[in-house]
């Protein structure tokens, strides 16, 4: 009955890695440019994985990863060392989040970011990507 909806899949593609990419800047770039204060609490994340220095450095890495990750996903551009640093930072989030939150239900989203990100990677940029002739 939906067959005629299989010739949109590069643009459902598209859609998606460009929703997940703009979902990172949003959430990257606004910590990026707020400073030292706001860099320390994104990376106090990092104390889960047993580190407890340098948390400003870490939240400005983060960051950058993620909003640099965020735009190489938006343009298709390096695609999969873009989905590597958002995976980064949303492995560390999610593993944050899994560790202090309570039930099943607040942990979905980020282990749903998580493997929609494993998944993107693995299907690649598809046809509409700047680096595809």
């Amino acid at each position: 009955m939906f067959k005629f909806l299989g010739k949109y899949s590069e643009t459902g593609l598209l859609l998606l890695r460009a929703s997940v990419g703009l979902i990172f800047i949003l959430v990257c770039a606004p910590i990026l440019f707020a400073g030292t204060q706001r860099w320390a609490q994104f990376g106090s994340a990092m104390r889960v994985l047993n580190f407890h220095s340098h948390l400003e450095w870490w939240g400005f890495f983060g960051a950058l990863a993620g909003s640099v990750g965020g735009i190489l996903m938006v343009l298709g551009l390096a695609f999969r060392l873009g989905i590597l640093l958002a995976f980064l930072v949303a492995l560390v989030n999610a593993i944050n989040v899994g560790y202090y939150a309570r039930g099943l239900y607040s942990r979905l989203v980020p282990i749903e970011i998580v493997l929609i990100l494993v998944c993107l990677a693995l299907i690649g940029p598809g046809k509409y990507s700047v680096d595809k002739n």
